[in-house]
């Protein structure tokens, strides 16, 4: 499975709101800024995370990664459709000064009142607008029913429940080394139950982009050996079975 990114090509249409004509808009106040697309620009993110492997026995085998990852926007064109859209190449290094190794590539683009990006054939709603405080939308409304993902061979369902809300906008915020002065936070999923956890933020500044994505998408061991005694007063991070861990910060950018 491919952690750093575990996410969204499929033919619908949706509007949240009445569009209006591209020359009354403006897009500060729509917040298109939090989304920004424009050829040559990249930016570089730090990558933790953590897997989980049940594996065949009561607790769980445990791997972790930390890696730095780049994006850059390297091209625009209009599809069939006539939307504008950007291709961005997503690479990988182990350590900052190392090559960068191409990974995929995703797609982003942006309409009046969405942005989009698509990455492995799967199409996500990470932002609406006009974006303001308490907004909640329907983040995988593109996406297939029942979808399930592979953490290490094991198959986990991260994706119900999930209801994108704005927390915040345009706060100012130190984001690892890095500091705001527009921040948005979207909350993508809050999820908990005895045995499951999913949760999922993002954070998005202005004129940058995304800046911080955290996932946490973890089964209990005690979801698979049938009793929760074990788990009681056990942390996600000691309990966990399956699943994953995963953090990205933006540490460069142009």
């Amino acid at each position: 499975m491919k952690i750093y990114a575990i996410i969204p090509l499929l033919a619908l249409t949706i509007l949240c709101c009445q569009e209006e004509p591209a020359d009354l808009v403006d897009p500060q106040v729509y917040g298109h800024e939090y989304f920004p697309l424009e050829v040559g620009k990249y930016r570089i993110y730090e990558v933790d995370s953590l897997q989980f492997d049940l594996g065949q026995g009561d607790r769980p085998v445990v791997d972790s990664a930390h890696f730095y990852m780049r994006l850059e926007t390297v091209e625009e064109y209009v599809d069939q459709t006539g939307q504008t859209n950007y291709r961005v190449e997503r690479s990988r290094a182990e350590e900052l000064g190392d090559p960068w190794e191409i990974m995929d590539v995703i797609v982003e683009s942006r309409s009046l009142n969405q942005a989009f990006y698509v990455e492995d054939n799967l199409r996500y709603i990470p932002l609406v607008f006009p974006l303001r405080e308490n907004l909640e939308w329907d983040g995988l409304a593109y996406f297939p029913d029942n979808i399930v993902i592979f953490v290490k061979g094991e198959s986990l369902e991260i994706f119900d429940n999930w209801q994108h809300r704005v927390v915040s906008t345009g706060l100012q915020e130190q984001i690892g080394a890095l500091s705001y002065s527009d921040v948005a936070t979207v909350e993508q999923v809050a999820d908990t139950n005895i045995v499951e956890l999913r949760y999922g933020i993002e954070k998005y500044a202005a004129a940058v982009g995304l800046v911080y994505r955290e996932r946490q998408m973890i089964d209990s061991f005690c979801k698979y050996i049938g009793e929760t005694q074990p788990c009681l007063g056990l942390s996600w991070r000691e309990q966990a079975g399956r699943g994953f861990l995963i953090r990205e910060t933006l540490i460069d950018h142009n």
